[in-house]
């Protein structure tokens, strides 16, 4: 394409839908449940439901999350979904999800579970980028005194340097894999010692190619701040500085511990939108030093994105959620966007705190979900219409 925007605004039948992967039934239980969490009336009553369910192992509910938020409980799951994404042109960000863990033991299969991903990603050309929690990589106190700068001794300094060597080793075997790594965003206790980390080994390791990309999250007010001055460190240290930039995933967490909370928060909806597009246009502009990524499901931000001439012809890719707004993701790609799913991975009951703030994500009452319940009806009544006819 020599533009990007979009050539039509309705999938075209013999595109191959991202639907298809789903049995009707599914695609019953999908609609239904977007539609009530998209109800206000029904919306916080629903979640409840669903959390206690999910917390007491309900299996039904459980395989149904599995098969359409998740991409898989292990690597031949997740590389067989990866596969049915590529019929698309779809690529695919692999992220294994298990959260909550706090012990070394832990920390250290976390990092040989990536190098395992880091290859896999090297073999699969639909895999630009592999994810790495920060929190699955060391301790959340460790992280959390480290941001307020306080002075370590004795196991903490231990801890510390027990981090920095599991960011490095995946990254020097990224570096030399060439595969990029995303660093998830966490809680803002934690996230300042998290972007230290990542900009020290951008400086180090993203020297011939992006091979770090940081979060950004724009429901925070000092993301322009962040982005600025990475901006100042990308030219400083002639890098280009990977960067993935996101609305923000714990708005309820930051409420809910405000004496932990770190910085100020966008408690309006509309307030952050004109953040994150502030932020896309900011990149564009700067462009020659930024390797973007846009997580987005919202139809306005994407026209902000593909509108913006710097980024036309330039590398940036769009990504959002597996299982969420599957006609965008199918759309953009056939339009010749580089677009990415969020593939989550992992054991199912290791996973709950990923499933809960997925959920949570998705459980807004806005006109993105609206559409998505419009085209899941649309292929439930082709399916049913295509089995009559064949009866």
């Amino acid at each position: 394409m020599n533009d990007n925007k979009l050539k039509n605004n309705n999938l075209l039948e013999d595109n191959i839908s991202l639907y298809s992967r789903y049995s009707v039934s599914t695609l019953f239980l999908k609609f239904f449940v977007t539609l009530l969490l998209t109800n206000k009336i029904t919306k916080s009553v629903s979640l409840k439901i669903i959390r206690f369910t999910l917390i007491k192992n309900n299996k039904f509910l459980i395989g149904f999350l599995n098969g359409v938020y998740f991409g898989g409980r292990n690597i031949n799951e997740v590389r067989n979904n990866v596969r049915i994404l590529s019929k698309n042109n779809i690529y695919s960000v692999l992220d294994y999800a298990i959260e909550g863990e706090n012990d070394e033991i832990f920390f250290d299969n976390a990092v040989e579970s990536t190098l395992k991903l880091i290859d896999l990603a090297s073999e699969e050309k639909n895999i630009p980028y592999v994810v790495i929690k920060p929190s699955s990589l060391g301790s959340i106190h460790v992280y959390e005194k480290k941001a307020k700068d306080i002075n370590f001794f004795g196991e903490n300094i231990n801890s510390w340097d027990r981090i920095l060597k599991r960011y490095n080793k995946i990254f020097s075997y990224a570096e030399l894999k060439s595969v990029r790594v995303m660093i998830d965003a966490e809680q803002s206790w934690i996230q300042t010692a998290v972007d230290k980390i990542a900009i020290d080994c951008m400086i180090k390791y993203n020297k011939s190619s992006p091979i770090i990309t940081l979060t950004i999250q724009s429901y925070k007010k000092e993301a322009v701040d962040l982005l600025t001055m990475i901006h100042s460190i990308a030219i400083n240290n002639n890098i280009k500085a990977g960067v993935k930039i996101v609305r923000g995933a714990y708005l309820e967490e930051e409420t809910n511990n405000k004496e932990k909370s770190v910085g100020t928060f966008f408690s309006k909806k509309e307030d952050t939108d004109s953040n994150y597009h502030f932020l896309v246009k900011f990149i564009s502009k700067e462009i020659d030093f930024f390797y973007p990524f846009f997580a987005t499901h919202n139809e306005k931000s994407i026209s902000t994105i593909l509108n913006e001439n710097e980024l036309k012809n330039r590398s940036f890719w769009i990504g959002q959620l597996y299982g969420i707004r599957d006609d965008i993701s199918s759309e953009l790609a056939f339009n010749g966007i580089k677009t990415c799913k969020y593939l989550p991975y992992g054991p199912i009951d290791k996973s709950l705190p990923y499933l809960l703030r997925r959920i949570n994500e998705n459980a807004v009452a806005t006109d993105t979900f609206v559409k998505e319940n419009k085209n899941i009806r649309k292929e439930i009544i082709s399916r049913l219409k295509h089995k009559l006819e064949w009866q």
